[in-house]
């Protein structure tokens, strides 16, 4: 298998190396959704190097991260999203958490929410690549709330289930450059139509390598859970 892509691709004992883990624990990650691989016959699995970065920034922080419900719940609750998938008791206690949450800490403690793909895409697919997902990050218009420039780049969720079926009916192609579709895969998504709220848009860009785009993330969750808490404290 040929992979192309714009990231270094490192053997799992390098990553193993650069975090400081052992490759068990590299094996582990991977099927987390907290590193990102590609298998290559000849060398076995490549993890991008973005993704190793990632990882280390939260390497040793306190508090396991969310799983996917309550991470949704939390990035929906802060953008005055209703959350009706969690119980009352678990509203009651996530809203404690949020209060004295910050932002780095709330991207962190929601990273599980999805697994991220990388594709190439023809142009010609792009729209129906679109259509077929929920836009998130600073997809499109997306882009002007976090002032980031627009780009080409296609980025939404979608369910597990229904991603084998996008990927063959859009022909994209994995570990391919340039990348024109980044897929967030998840278990679970809430119901809805459109671009997913500004909540969940915000914690994809505090994950991203790019500086620009991880500042413009932190900042709006920091806006977000100022917001949420001025709101809840009136309640």
């Amino acid at each position: 298998m040929s992979i192309r892509t714009t990231s270094t691709l490192l053997t799992r004992q390098e990553a193993a190396q650069r975090l400081q883990v052992s490759e068990r624990r590299i094996s582990a990650l991977c099927e987390a959704g907290d590193l990102v691989a590609f298998t290559d016959g000849r060398k076995g699995v490549l993890i991008t190097d973005d993704s190793v970065l990632r990882c280390a920034r939260w390497a040793g922080s306190a508090g396991r991260p969310y799983s996917e419900r309550m991470a949704f719940a939390a990035l929906y609750m802060i953008s005055d999203e209703p959350v009706p998938w969690i119980s009352p008791q678990q509203r009651y206690r996530l809203r404690g958490y949020l209060h004295d949450m910050d932002a780095e800490n709330l991207a962190r403690l929601t990273r599980r929410r999805a697994r991220t793909s990388e594709y190439w895409c023809r142009d010609s697919m792009r729209k129906k690549a679109e259509a077929m997902i929920r836009a998130c990050a600073a997809t499109g218009e997306l882009a002007d709330e976090f002032q980031l420039a627009r780009t080409g780049l296609v980025e939404g969720y979608v369910l597990a289930d229904g991603c084998e079926q996008l990927v063959r009916n859009c022909r994209l192609k994995q570990g391919a450059a340039p990348v024109g579709v980044r897929l967030r895969v998840a278990d679970f998504i809430p119901d809805g139509q459109g671009p997913m709220p500004i909540g969940v848009c915000a914690a994809d860009l505090a994950e991203s390598t790019d500086p620009r785009e991880r500042r413009a993330g932190l900042t709006k969750l920091s806006e977000l859970l100022a917001r949420f808490n001025r709101i809840d404290l009136t309640m």
